[in-house]
């Protein structure tokens, strides 16, 4: 490495479904995308039971098939941790024999995702995770040493923890005046490995709003794909409408369908509107859970919801195909409520933002499965405001670029700031918030 010392600057979206990610390496210009189920499963085993070889390290880092993020198995020594177990990470943790699985909890009076301990230990795992395999992918073997990492983060909070937790949330990361130390171990190596993970910046944006930010970034391009894809559907819709005026738009009602939520950002006159905007506290995890309770029905064996929205997601292989089939119809009986529940609370967000409300849209990845039924329930409840209901294979990833583009926007206005001096040094660290 360049330095001492690896420097990541990223935006981690950690839904109650999945995490999505990106993480730059400021030293190198390595740029990851990351995307594994939001679940962990903890083991009394303190090591595995056949670790990698050390002299194949290089291979699993550069192995896009094998995916690091989501067979990770570490350890985290944390302020914000309760304790050291050893922890199998993502889409490995769906398929692996432990004492606990954890997954965010999404059914009535969950706990805020705030205080849920699992959305510290993902964000602290990818962020070692990343450190190690950039590490790896230069020297060409693991490092005989501790690494030293220094992070600048954008996080997000569903709207109603955001408005109440935001500052504390930022704040148990990064500690008093800086001093909180995250120690990763990772152990998927015969020679495990340990990192030290200290937050420099945390940058907290309401779900939703960080998605809104990166549409408005993206500009014209998707904005005029997005009305393309409208028009294919509806010849005549507001044939003078450009995508230009959808960029120029100051007055945004979003619909942020996640697992656990459905977030609605309202901007008004370009700027969040906090007032305005709510929470609503189910999701297509909601679904989700419910299709469990009868999954003896389908004659269906999933241990958990994040099993069966995986098995959802990928396509079926031609063995699989059947029970795909039953696991789509047993999700089918509860989409109806859940769309009435969002219809009613977008009715009720479009009322206070008022007649100004220009542009709806819909995104999220909870989105996607319930198109079908929700798009038309938008459509009649907002007359003649257009709804545009973006593409849920990219839609879903809109929150991390969106933090992203906060944790970068924040990371050069402190150089402007502290031009001349040491980019790491202590007195510089900080937790600020933004909402567009």
């Amino acid at each position: 490495m360049s330095s001492d010392i690896i420097h990541l600057t990223g935006g981690i979206d950690v839904g109650n479904g999945y995490v999505k990610g990106m993480i730059l390496n400021t030293d190198t210009d390595v740029r990851d995308r990351i995307d594994l189920p939001s679940a962990i499963v903890a083991t009394p085993r303190q090591s595995p039971k056949v670790p990698v070889e050390d002299d194949e390290a290089l291979q699993v880092m550069e192995d896009a098939e094998q995916d690091f993020y989501n067979r990770l198995d570490a350890s985290i020594s944390s302020p914000l941790v309760a304790d050291s177990d050893r922890r199998i990470f993502g889409r490995a943790a769906l398929s692996v024999r432990g004492s606990a699985f954890s997954e965010f909890e999404v059914h009535d009076g969950h706990a805020s995702k705030a205080d849920q301990q699992l959305s510290k230990i993902l964000v602290l795992g990818v962020y070692a995770a990343k450190a190690l395999r950039d590490y790896v992918r230069e020297n060409g073997e693991l490092p005989d040493h501790e690494l030293r990492v220094e992070v600048r983060t954008g996080l997000a909070l569903p709207i109603s923890e955001f408005v109440a937790r935001r500052y504390g949330y930022a704040g148990e990361f990064i500690g008093s005046k800086g001093s909180a130390v995250h120690l990763v171990t990772i152990k998927n190596f015969n020679t495990p490995v340990s990192l030290r993970l200290e937050f420099v910046d945390v940058q907290v944006v309401a779900e939703g709003a960080s998605a809104q930010f990166a549409i408005s970034d993206k500009g014209e391009p998707l904005a005029n794909a997005l009305l393309a894809d409208l028009r294919s559907r509806e010849a005549d819709f507001l044939p003078e409408i450009t995508g230009a005026d959808l960029v120029a738009a100051q007055h945004t009602i979003g619909i942020d369908v996640g697992e656990g939520t459905v977030n609605f950002p309202v901007f008004t006159a370009g700027r969040f509107n906090a007032e305005a905007a709510s929470t609503l506290d189910m999701g297509y995890g909601t679904i989700l859970e419910n299709a469990l309770d009868r999954q003896d029905e389908a004659d269906l064996r999933f241990t958990s919801r994040k099993q069966l929205a995986d098995f959802l997601q990928t396509a079926p292989t031609a063995l699989q195909r059947g029970r795909h089939q039953r696991a789509e119809r047993l999700v089918e009986p509860d989409v109806k409520h859940l769309v009435e529940q969002i219809r009613r609370a977008f009715d009720e967000t479009l009322s206070q933002s008022g007649e100004s409300t220009e542009v709806v849209y819909v995104y999220g990845g909870g989105s996607g499965p319930i198109k079908d039924a929700l798009y038309p329930e938008l459509i009649r409840t907002a007359g003649d405001v257009p709804v545009l209901y973006l593409d849920a294979r990219y839609s879903r990833h809109l929150n991390r670029e969106g933090l992203f583009l906060a944790a970068r926007a924040a990371e050069e206005e402190g150089r402007a700031i502290d031009s001349g001096t040491e980019p790491t040094r202590r007195a510089s660290r900080k937790h600020t918030t933004i909402a567009s």
